[in-house]
């Protein structure tokens, strides 16, 4: 019994401390939806470089196109054809995070048995902590053909480690849900 208490606690500690990306969406004012019946990706997508498709594209075309046609939208392969046109791009940003944390004093204190917090002034000195990691960023335009407008946009942010480019593909197919659960 104690055992089964430990592994839901393991588990319910690991869920909490998992990061989520940060979604953002905003939408152009007074657009109805329902106007759209059909979509196409642009060429050359956000994501391509030097002229190919990119496996992130290929990867971002595949989960977008699903997430739409779950919507009730119509894939069609001719852009100049489509109500709404899909464009998505990525980009990775370095960041340095600086903060100061507490260094408690470990030592000897008024009475030698007694350490740490029993001192007269627990944590007194401080260090400065400096941590570098990657930020990725994807975001999905939906764009209006016809007026070549920008309707809705969707975007996730969030920390990459070795693990997300390892699993880039399902990691990224995860974030695309996660953008359109936010689709109006």
């Amino acid at each position: 019994m104690n055992k089964n208490i430990f592994v839901l606690l393991a588990v319910l500690f690991l869920t909490a401390c998992a990061s989520s990306p940060r979604i953002e969406t905003s939408q152009a004012p007074e657009v109805d939806f329902s106007d759209y019946g059909t979509f196409a990706f642009v060429q050359p997508l956000g994501t391509d470089r030097a002229g190919y498709a990119s496996l992130i594209s290929r990867q971002l075309i595949f989960s977008i196109r699903r997430e739409l046609e779950m919507l009730g939208l119509e894939y069609i392969e001719d852009p100049a054809q489509a109500d709404m046109l899909v464009n998505a791009h990525t980009h990775l940003d370095e960041k340095v995070r600086i903060r100061e944390v507490a260094d408690p004093f470990i030592g000897p204190t008024y009475w030698d048995y007694r350490y740490g917090f029993y001192s007269a002034w627990p944590s007194y000195a401080t260090r400065t902590e400096v941590m570098q990691y990657s930020e990725g960023t994807l975001t999905i335009d939906l764009i209006d053909a016809g007026d070549q407008m920008m309707v809705w946009e969707g975007t996730a942010r969030n920390r990459v480690t070795e693990k997300t480019r390892r699993d880039a593909a399902q990691v990224i197919d995860e974030i695309v849900v996660k953008i359109f659960e936010q689709f109006p």
